[in-house]
């Protein structure tokens, strides 16, 4: 049986995905969601409160992991419902119809806890699950991980650094900030390293 790294997955990484389930009138719902590879075999995401997501995860036990490329969906499923078009009956559930690749996750832990980072605090339902069948459509499916953007975005602005200053260079020092604050928290150790060198370039004098 095929395991996450069959779709590119790597442990203690995480992924942007679209997560599609089913709601109780047995029509498809689909919102962007980061995937944490746990392991090969097992996938942790956080969901906020209130979000049709996690109530349909409550209800049904399960979800579709869809790993796709294609900026339009990624827009398109955070502003609206995505037409049914984009979506293909799986068994009891729906995946997105031009997914790279997709699996089937069954939830083994659901715990709710109150989190607080930059935006306040909020509850969050911390949701571990069990990879199931994968089904890969394309060959080579690559899943969307923030820290080689953020790498690359990174460079951009170390190579204007010296033509840059007052009010854009402090808008620059806050980007480079939160650059390196997401490839930290979402990289392997290649991209922590690498961003680790674009600072200390960036913070010489």
């Amino acid at each position: 049986m095929l395991d996450l790294k069959s779709v590119g997955m790597s442990k203690g990484m995480l992924y942007e995905t679209i997560i599609t389930t089913t709601n109780p009138d047995k029509t498809p719902n689909a919102a962007p969601i980061g995937v944490i590879c746990k392991s090969l075999k097992e996938v942790v995401v956080y969901l906020h409160e209130g979000s049709h997501t996690v109530r349909n995860i409550k209800n049904n036990g399960e979800f579709i992991v869809n790993i796709l490329k294609d900026p339009l969906l990624f827009v398109e499923s955070t502003m609206e419902d995505l037409d049914i078009d984009n979506f293909m009956e799986y068994e009891d559930n729906y995946s997105i119809r031009d997914a790279d690749a997709f699996f089937k996750a069954k939830v083994v832990d659901l715990k709710e806890v109150e989190r607080e980072d930059q935006f306040g605090i909020s509850r969050t339902s911390i949701v571990r699950a069990d990879v199931g069948e994968i089904i890969i459509n394309k060959e080579c499916p690559e899943p969307l991980n923030r820290a080689i953007y953020g790498v690359l975005e990174s460079l951009v602005y170390l190579s204007r650094k010296e033509i840059v200053s007052g009010k854009t260079e402090e808008l620059y020092n806050m980007r480079m900030k939160e650059i390196s604050r997401i490839v930290n928290k979402v990289g392997a150790s290649e991209h922590k390293q690498a961003i680790k060198k674009v600072m200390n370039a960036w913070n010489e004098e």
